[in-house]
């Protein structure tokens, strides 16, 4: 049999403390014939492989991480237990290594052994360490602690124990450190992943019932009470509540539900009793794909990042050479060995990885999800914003937006008989009317009679009487007369973009309404945000005619064009592009999709419970808020600053490190104090993005 049968598996991976442990695994698992893609994640601790079974089993994939000196496990099963015995085991071995390094110095007990004490540190210490360059050399591949471990190794043999002990030490602190830091930015993802309930009270059989989160099945009755996580996406059936939605849309206020209303796993029911009918469970639900996509985006590497890993697989084998060349010209071999012990390719490595885990984990508490390190950075240089008006700007859907009484009726009358005329149609308009009258709790009645005359309007007979609701054409069609008054305010309204309706009673008009897609209150104060960062050239992009893309244009105070196909939109976006500029396309994710992708970054907004929506952008805002655009791009900025600033520290202590090695002033003890000095660096760096807010 011929062709490819492929298939994608989920992997845990234990035992990954820096972005060199990343590199070494796609790099092996790499070379077997069959592999088509591998994504490794270590802030999430897995290993995304696409492979062809014909060609490479999953046991031969198992075998060849295994044989890296890392543990692996399939997706389910976690190493939580495995994690803490092994933070309690290092941080015993650095202590013992710590106390035997000192009886070594002190020469104590060098009166009753015949050996250097330092040499248990280093039985003692090193065997995690000589177990890593066993498995790397095995692999045929050169690590970043490959330096450090030929020092080691170097030192024992020349007889410099106590210095070889040192070594060790250092070494198990970098690594404890590297752990640690490792653990802090999958703080983030774990946060996410504790938002769900372990347990939940279901309905079965007419009994309530506590069950494992993964029995819940599709159709099942929740009940959640009061304090209570949510533990399924679904929909409210009975009972009242305040729901804190913030981790899902990051919203800072809780959302009043009741039966019909949607929502999601994670959430918190603060006030009143819930009863909601589960549609998504277990790995279907948002929090679920939220969690998913944090994960998954630290493989969608920014630019700068893959420099940096790079410059990073270079760097090792350079200080190799380095140390060799130093001893060459100096003849020293523990100058040579410092310098290999000072270099510190981790710090490069990590520059940029934790501080966009550090994002994504924030961003993600904000309702913003952002689907890669390639996007950040695309934020990062954002200068042009272009937006979609229906559902974007504006709220998608007519209101009214003006009452005007003509002959002194009043003006809730007129929305009460105007709602009672339409309370039978489906159209836009008579849906925002009636919104209205139910608005302002006005009693609406059925009308007795009702005909629909297109492009006029409607005729109804409401009590009795026959009401009249239209355009002047259905006035001047049933011989109504109008004041020129009337029809010059109707001019004015329909000049902002509003559709003006007359409404006669008894052939007489009483008063006439305006409806309109009404503009968001957050899209005056986005606008504004987004200049105030430095983002000048906003342009709305619609397919509504002239006249209402005009009236919201100018009160926004942006550019617009008007008349617009989908494919017209991205021949605009082309355009800003081929004359530099780098430019995000905001829209709803599904109509806006050949735009969003056109666009350096799409954002799609409002997009919680939209699975179609979430895949297509390149950003997903969790709710209808444009004011997520400017905090998304600041977290960009941020990032990227913190960023440089991590590889400006990185290369300045490598340098000074190695210099101040290589001139004799550091010897390799302190050599191994200075290697750990930029991980540290960048570490307290990075820490600003969990903190920021």
């Amino acid at each position: 049999m011929s062709g490819k049968q492929v298939l994608t598996k989920e992997l845990r991976v234990e035992g990954m403390d820096c972005a060199g442990c990343v590199a070494t695994i796609e790099k092996a698992v790499g070379r077997l014939q069959g592999i088509e893609e591998i994504k490794v994640s270590l802030t999430a601790g897995k290993a995304t492989i696409v492979y062809d079974e014909r060609k490479v089993s999953l046991q031969k994939i198992k075998e060849v991480i295994t044989g890296l000196g890392y543990s692996v496990r399939e997706k389910g099963e976690e190493f939580e237990e495995e994690r803490a015995g092994n933070r309690f085991l290092g941080l015993f071995r650095l202590g013992l290594v710590g106390i035997l390094i000192l009886l070594s110095w002190s020469k104590l007990p060098g009166r009753y052994l015949p050996f250097d004490i330092a040499i248990l540190g280093v039985i003692i210490g090193g065997i995690p360490i000589f177990r890593d360059f066993y498995f790397s050399i095995r692999a045929k591949t050169i690590t970043v602690d490959t330096p450090f471990t030929i020092a080691i190794i170097a030192s024992l043999a020349i007889g410099e124990f106590l210095t070889a002990g040192v070594l060790v030490f250092w070494m198990l602190i970098g690594k404890i450190f590297d752990e640690f830091t490792t653990e802090r930015a999958r703080r983030a993802i774990k946060e996410l992943i504790d938002l769900a309930p372990k347990t939940a009270r279901i309905k079965r059989n007419g009994e309530e019932v506590e069950v494992d989160i993964e029995e819940i099945l599709p159709d099942d009755i929740v009940i959640i009470r009061p304090g209570e996580r949510i533990p399924v996406d679904g929909v409210v059936i009975a009972g009242q509540g305040s729901v804190d939605q913030s981790p899902i849309t990051g919203e800072s206020l809780p959302v009043e539900k009741r039966a019909g209303d949607e929502v999601f796993a994670g959430t918190i029911n603060e006030l009143g009793a819930l009863q909601v009918k589960s549609i998504k469970v277990g790995e279907d639900t948002m929090l679920a794909k939220i969690i998913e996509l944090v994960e998954e985006a630290e493989s969608a590497k920014a630019p700068v990042q893959r420099v940096a890993d790079r410059f990073a697989a270079y760097f090792t084998p350079a200080v190799l050479g380095a140390g060799v060349i130093t001893y060459l010209l100096t003849g020293r071999i523990m100058t040579s060995l410092a310098v290999m012990v000072a270099a510190c390719p981790c710090a490069v490595a990590l520059a940029a990885p934790l501080a966009i885990v550090a994002s994504f984990g924030r961003a993600a508490k904000k309702g913003i999800i952002i689907k890669g390190g390639i996007y950040l950075e695309a934020l990062a240089r954002i200068n042009t914003i272009v937006m979609d008006k229906t559902g974007t700007i504006t709220f998608g859907e007519p209101r009214v937006t003006d009452v005007l009484s003509l002959d002194k009726t009043d003006e809730r009358e007129i929305i009460r008989l105007a709602a009672s005329v339409e309370v039978l149609s489906e159209h836009p308009l008579a849906s925002a009317l009636v919104a209205e009258a139910k608005r302002l709790s006005l009693p609406v009645i059925e009308p007795e009679d009702f005909q629909t005359l297109p492009g006029m309007g409607v005729v109804a007979e409401i009590n009795g009487e026959e009401v009249v609701l239209g355009n002047p054409r259905l006035l001047k069609e049933r011989a109504i007369s109008m004041l020129p008054e009337a029809r010059l305010k109707a001019q004015s309204l329909e000049e902002q973009g509003k559709t003006v309706m007359f409404l006669a009673q008894d052939s007489r008009v009483r008063g006439m309404i305006a409806v309109a897609d009404v503009i968001r209150d957050e899209a005056l104060m986005a606008i504004e945000e987004l200049r105030s960062i430095g983002i000048k050239h906003l342009v709305m992009l619609t397919g509504d005619n002239q006249t209402t893309a005009a009236a919201i244009a100018k009160r926004l105070g942006i550019e617009y064009r008007a008349e617009l196909l989908p494919q017209h939109k991205v021949e605009e976006i082309k355009r800003l592009q081929a004359v530099g500029r780098k430019v995000a396309m905001i829209g709803d994710g599904i109509n806006d999709a050949p735009a969003l992708a056109q666009a350096d970054v799409g954002i799609a907004m409002g997009v919680a419970g939209a699975d179609v929506a979430i895949e297509t952008a390149d950003v997903a805002l969790m709710r209808d808020d444009l004011q997520q655009v400017p905090e998304a791009i600041r977290i960009g900025r941020r990032t990227f600053s913190v960023i440089k600033q991590n590889l400006g520290e990185a290369v300045v202590f490598n340098a000074l490190g190695i210099t101040l090695a290589a001139v004799g002033i550091l010897p390799p003890a302190m050599a191994a104090l200075a290697h750990i000095l930029p991980d540290i660096a960048v570490f307290l760096n990075s820490s600003r993005l969990f903190r920021s807010r």
